[in-house]
């Protein structure tokens, strides 16, 4: 059985920020069909069972863009971040260790 959910997340400034999400996103067995609607911050994906569903929640998380209603920090643990606030230009990049 495929399910349908969507998130609201925290942090994503622009489209570019919305692609390299995507990206990881895709990654994660038993995703697919990501949308991320970069004007309204949520993101919409297929997965096969519920602990896809936990798994993407710690993923968004771990890739600063956590769930509305979890903390967030200026920088994700992966190191990765929006140096842009206007929304018109984001460059995704990861921060040096």
């Amino acid at each position: 059985m495929v399910f349908r959910n969507t998130i609201p997340i925290q942090n994503l400034k622009c489209n570019n920020c919305a692609a390299a999400l995507k990206k990881k996103i895709l990654q994660i067995q038993n995703i697919s069909d990501v949308y991320i609607h970069s004007d309204y911050s949520h993101i919409s994906f297929n997965h096969t069972s519920v602990n896809d569903l936990s798994n993407i929640e710690n993923m968004l998380t771990f890739l600063g863009f956590p769930p509305v209603g979890e903390k967030i920090k200026k920088k994700n643990n992966a190191g990765y971040y929006c140096k842009d606030q206007s929304r018109n230009y984001c460059v995704f990049e990861k921060t040096s260790a």
